[in-house]
């Protein structure tokens, strides 16, 4: 972040690693267990005594009848393991999957900014980093959000005078309230589409797109604060 000495403006750029990432998934021994590795627990479950096989409380040995019978047991409790752990996983939407759909109906997705037909995996990816918008507020949050979508961007804050910086008489200017409803989004390694006589078509092709740019935008506009309009603005380098 940086406050230009001659501008009422504060100016945030991207730090390097500040990109969005998934939860990284969370096994254990029972997520996808095997028969032998809850033979142990299964054993433990059957009463003991002589009759049982079990005198003096000893474990039955995994050889015997018994351990075969909980073998077959456990046959049917394996999948079951498996499935609730996936189920599980569902409530994260880092690793939704089959609940997809309603994570949408949530979120409202798929929304105005995204395409209109998409991938199951986009459609995944685009649910995810909804999700983690929800929480967007500062503009770190906002350039970090950019970098998800793969845009590199820098955000201008401009600001009114301000008491205690501002200084009277010199280049700082009071301005005009409405300047700080504004934020400026700058864009870099985006193309500008301009409306071409003889190409376009009046009434239907704008006078200028920012392309791919346009998507982000649409994002911004839908996440940022209420009392703020963020404008876009494509750096040359």
């Amino acid at each position: 972040m940086a406050r230009d000495p001659g501008l009422n403006t504060v100016t945030t750029v991207a730090s390097s690693g500040a990109v969005l990432t998934d939860v990284p998934e969370r096994l254990d021994a029972l997520s996808a267990p095997l028969v032998e590795e809850l033979i142990a627990g299964g054993l433990a479950l059957w009463p003991q005594g002589a009759a049982w096989g079990t005198p003096r409380g000893q474990a039955p040995g995994r050889d015997t009848v018994l351990a075969r019978l909980t073998r077959v047991l456990l046959a049917g409790v394996v999948p079951v393991y498996g499935r609730v752990w996936q189920v599980t996983r569902e409530a994260i939407a880092a690793s939704a999957d089959e609940t997809l759909e309603a994570w949408e109906t949530d979120y409202g997705l798929p929304g105005p900014c995204g395409p209109a037909s998409a991938s199951r995996a986009e459609r995944l990816a685009a649910l995810r980093v909804a999700v983690i918008a929800g929480g967007t507020i500062t503009p770190g949050e906002f350039i970090r959000l950019a970098l998800s979508y793969e845009f590199e961007i820098e955000i201008e804050e401009p600001a009114v005078f301000e008491c205690g910086f501002s200084e009277c008489g010199g280049e700082h200017a009071t301005g005009d309230w409405r300047q700080e409803v504004y934020w400026l989004v700058r864009v870099r390694d985006v193309a500008l589409y301009l409306f071409r006589v003889g190409e376009g078509e009046l009434g239907h092709d704008p006078l200028f797109s920012f392309g791919d740019a346009e998507t982000l935008l649409c994002i911004l506009k839908r996440i940022a604060p209420a009392w703020t309009i963020p404008v876009i603005e494509i750096i040359e380098e």
